[in-house]
């Protein structure tokens, strides 16, 4: 087979649409000072399981990352559709200007094991406390250990974030329209009918007796 007539080739900046959609995070942190900031955060994942934990890319240059080098801590919020703005503005302004949780009138609830706010209005926040983190080139790679998390009541169905009660903001890229200097954003609405179940034992039936199940 060959590739070019299988394959179109893409840009690496194009390679992200891959594996889109995905849930964006908002970043929450605090400082002792000046009080909770905002930051609007793709570069994060799941990073281990014994202690389950994340990790969260963050720039050098941001407000972000002064102030989890002087509070080791940060919140993950999971946006729901009504705080598109506050995704929007928290990746475009910085903390040192701008209040961004005033600005935008969230409302926050004290965290339980870390000095960091949750988000009242998000799906879900999960509270991480700085265990480890390293530095590549312009970033600070921080694991944050998870302390507690929560999902607004009824979101989960199972371990499956629950359509009817968790109004979930499916992130789906970004692009430039006409206005060189505008940026549009996508955002895909999920609802219960376009979610299906798939079960997994099916196709393991498949395999050969023996296989090891261990990927």
């Amino acid at each position: 087979m060959d590739i070019d007539t299988h394959f179109e080739e893409i840009s690496e900046h194009d390679s992200k649409s891959l594996f889109k959609p995905k849930v964006v995070s908002l970043v929450v942190s605090n400082s002792p000072e000046t009080g909770p900031n905002l930051m609007t955060a793709s570069w994060w994942m799941l990073a281990g399981y014994d202690p389950l934990r994340y990790q969260l890319a963050v720039g050098h240059h941001t407000y972000t990352h002064e102030v989890i080098e002087n509070n080791p801590e940060f919140v993950l919020a999971a946006p729901s559709t009504e705080m598109i703005d506050a995704l929007t503005l928290a990746g475009s302004v910085s903390g040192r200007d701008v209040d961004k949780i005033e600005h935008l009138g969230l409302e926050t609830i004290p965290g339980q094991g870390v000095d960091v706010p949750l988000l009242a209005d998000a799906v879900g926040n999960i509270e991480c406390s700085v265990m480890d983190s390293f530095e590549f080139e312009n970033c600070t790679y921080y694991f944050g250990e998870v302390e507690h998390a929560y999902v607004t009541k009824g979101g989960l169905d199972g371990r499956v974030l629950s359509l009817d009660d968790a109004d979930v903001l499916a992130y789906m890229g970004s692009d430039w329209g006409d206005d060189p200097d505008e940026k549009d954003r996508f955002y895909a609405d999920l609802s219960t009918d376009v979610i299906e179940r798939f079960p997994g034992e099916a196709a393991k039936e498949t395999l050969p007796d023996g296989t090891d199940e261990d990927s």
